[in-house]
């Protein structure tokens, strides 16, 4: 990153930015609107059953210019349209070039993140845990395949090198694993020195189209936070389309080693999905499940995903999720369905 970084600064230099133009801010974002009923068999999450309405969304501030030497120079700022623990989401200037790449600077998703390929959903969506908000009981803490961790948007350097041939790599520096942290970093509390690197392939061979993915995370020193250990996540992704269909499959795996034996141990996800789409329509059907090595903890859920395209950027959507999760003694904790309608709009 800090080559790149050099390379951009002498073309930077190489002549003046006479006739580019200040950066012009635009609007837009997406905005999902849910309600539906769930159902929880686990009898100590009963309370939780009936109906609920659920709602997402994110308005982005994006803007850009392109200097007389071809570098484009640009910010994006996403604001949360409910107080969700963060009011700004994401945050980031960046500078890219054909030549070579694009760095992020800013409080955005690290390489292995942004790099991953997930399983396609046509509804709420499994890949990440969307399950939480309508399974009672049910935790996805460590059992995603994207790889995000404790990490999710700290403040991070990103470098992202040209497609060439299809392939693509990336690489992320974390001085601090918290998000929105202008402290010391000397202060406790905090892991610092994280990194992360990546690489994808996308191509199309006729009418078949791959897509694939792999990253590596290290969480940065651990000494600094008591009673954890080290932390480490692998992730990988593929998907196949022919036409309208497609399959895709990802892992993930977690590993958390030291002396904190309480926390320490691996934790593997895999999850599997199978999609269509003809026009304004489209299913989709993924499975996620997860377990950790060291205890009898294990989580499974399955959506059947579905969307009818009402307009630009307008989607009806609906989903039926099922999932059911044990605990560390083997206890089980989860057990529920639900059926759950809604709007995700795009503008």
């Amino acid at each position: 990153a800090t080559t790149a970084l050099a390379a951009l600064g002498a073309v930077a230099v190489a002549g003046p930015a006479t006739a580019a133009e200040k950066i012009k801010v635009s609007v837009g974002g997406y905005m999902e609107q849910w309600f539906g009923y769930s159902d929880n068999k686990e009898a100590v999450n009963r309370t939780e059953d009936g109906f609920d309405q659920q709602s997402d969304g994110e308005i982005h501030f994006k803007g850009s210019t392109t200097l007389d030497n071809g570098i484009k120079i640009g910010i994006n700022v996403q604001l949360e349209s409910q107080r969700d623990g963060d009011q700004i989401d994401e945050q980031f200037a960046y500078a890219s070039s054909e030549t070579f790449g694009r760095i992020n600077l800013g409080s955005e998703n690290a390489a292995s993140y942004l790099m991953h390929f997930g399983i396609p959903s046509h509804g709420v969506g499994t890949d990440s845990g969307d399950h939480v908000g309508w399974i009672a009981g049910y935790d996805f803490t460590g059992g995603r395949t994207n790889g995000r961790g404790p990490d999710n948007d700290s403040e991070k350097l990103t470098y992202f090198t040209p497609r060439v041939s299809g392939f693509q790599a990336g690489a992320s520096y974390i001085p601090e694993i918290q998000q929105d942290r202008d402290a010391s970093t000397t202060t406790t509390g905090v892991r610092t020195n994280g990194f992360s690197v990546a690489g994808n392939f996308k191509e199309a061979f006729g009418d078949v189209k791959v897509q694939a993915s792999a990253g590596y995370t290290d969480f940065g020193n651990e000494e600094r936070v008591a009673n954890t250990t080290n932390l480490q996540s692998f992730q990988f992704g593929l998907r196949l389309g022919f036409g309208g269909f497609g399959v895709a499959g990802t892992y993930g795996e977690e590993d958390r080693t030291g002396a904190v034996q309480v926390d320490a141990g691996t934790q593997e996800t895999m999850g599997l999905g199978v999609n269509y789409a003809a026009g304004p329509v489209g299913v989709s059907l993924a499975y996620v499940g997860s377990e950790r090595d060291n205890s009898q903890q294990e989580q499974d859920a399955f959506e059947l995903g579905a969307k009818y395209k009402l307009g630009p950027g307008v989607d009806l959507r609906g989903s039926v999720l099922y999932a059911e999760g044990d605990n560390a003694a083997g206890t089980e904790v989860a057990n529920g369905f639900a059926v759950v309608g809604g709007l995700k709009l795009g503008f």
